[in-house]
């Protein structure tokens, strides 16, 4: 929890240190606020191992498919980075280009989670009987 308030503060120091900067020079601003995001995103990356181990122990307990963890684990991953990303077209005044990324991101986690849809469809065919 203490790295949590470390990331907040440094976040904190950043927009008062891209305030400071953005009235000389926008670009640094910016460029600053990607790197501290950067730093947050790779030291918050460290507490998903066991988050990891969390879905691989939950898919050997309910014997699901490894298939389907996958599909989880890769759109809370497409949802991150995408939102990461969105935040960066904002910023920089862009927000045409993040609202386009949030449409593509969309779309590429319903064509990810296919398998996961035609295997509910599957079950819901043989409890309606074989439809």
């Amino acid at each position: 929890m203490d790295a949590f308030w470390q990331w907040i503060a440094g976040a904190m120091l950043t927009v008062v240190l891209g305030i400071a900067l953005g009235k000389q020079s926008k670009d640094i601003s910016l460029i600053l606020s990607i790197v501290v995001c950067i730093m947050v995103l790779v030291a918050a990356a460290a507490y998903l191992q066991p988050v990891m181990d969390f879905v691989k122990r939950l898919q050997s307990i309910g014997l699901l498919d490894e298939q389907y963890g996958q599909i989880l684990l890769k759109s809370v991953g497409i949802g991150l980075v995408t939102e990461f990303a969105v935040l960066i077209c904002n910023d920089a005044g862009n927000t045409a280009l993040g609202k386009s990324l949030q449409i593509a991101a969309t779309v590429l986690v319903l064509w990810i989670s296919l398998p996961l849809m035609e295997s509910l469809l599957t079950l819901i065919e043989k409890i309606m009987g074989g439809v």
